[in-house]
């Protein structure tokens, strides 16, 4: 069985395999361009070890009063910088997701060199979505219809119509009716749970089909409320049919 301390190195030997010289450069690439500015030559997290091109992002992208940084060798002052961006993702108007989000030690002693850039990504596509004049690139793909993000997959819409029907609404509708089942049990009886239904119209508050069949629902009321599998009014007038047939 592997030691703790080898199942800690395995993991670090892969967060720092995705840390890509490809993935560096692009990132590279983009603080420069909105900066305006070269960084230090060497390695992406060298030159962004004092934090103070990461308070200069976050003051271009929210505007002032922005954040207070300064430009130190000191590494107290250079760790506090980084917890200032750090801080500034985490609140408005950037409101960067907490999975999106490094911790100081990540930079300063290259604890997990991806997720910096993981970070630095996502800032860049809420820079793109809140300051797009200062801000015309994202780093990586984007879709069509903006980034992508964890809320935008699965899950319920508010745009009902997208995912089917309504919740809540009736089966049938005014213009389109679903094919009867006929069950054919022992005495030839019909189950009432199979009767067809169609399109009603409401005569008296009573809901008949328009087709002369019998309506799921016994009551106008129930058809846009519930389902034909748990009309309880159809089913306690049929009670004593239903414990006939059972017999």
């Amino acid at each position: 069985m592997a030691s703790v301390s080898s199942l800690d190195k395995d993991l670090r030997n892969m967060r720092l395999g995705k840390y890509t010289p490809q993935a560096a450069n692009e990132v590279r690439t983009w603080i420069e361009e909105s900066l305006g500015e070269r960084l230090a030559a060497g390695d992406l997290l060298d030159a962004l070890k004092d934090g103070s091109a990461l308070c200069k992002l976050v003051n271009l992208a929210t505007g002032p009063p922005g954040v207070r940084f300064k430009q130190s060798t000191m590494p107290f002052v250079q760790m506090e910088n980084i917890s200032h961006f750090l801080r500034a993702c985490k609140s408005p108007p950037l409101n960067l997701q907490a999975h999106d989000i490094f911790q100081t030690v990540d930079l300063y002693e290259n604890k997990d060199p991806a997720q910096v850039l993981t970070c630095i990504s996502a800032f860049s596509r809420k820079a793109n979505a809140i300051q797009p004049s200062k801000f015309p690139t994202v780093i990586g793909p984007r879709s069509k219809n903006g980034p992508t993000s964890p809320q935008s997959t699965g899950g319920y819409s508010s745009n009902a119509a997208s995912y089917g029907r309504p919740r809540g609404t009736s089966n049938t509708s005014n213009t389109s009716s679903v094919p009867s089942t006929v069950a054919s049990t022992a005495g030839g009886r019909t189950s009432p749970s199979r009767l067809s239904y169609s399109a009603t119209s409401s005569v008296n508050g009573d809901a008949k089909s328009s087709s002369g069949g019998v309506s799921s629902w016994s009551k106008k009321m129930d058809e846009g409320a519930t389902t034909p599998a748990w009309n309880i009014h159809q089913y306690a007038s049929n009670g004593l049919f239903l414990f006939i047939c059972a017999c």
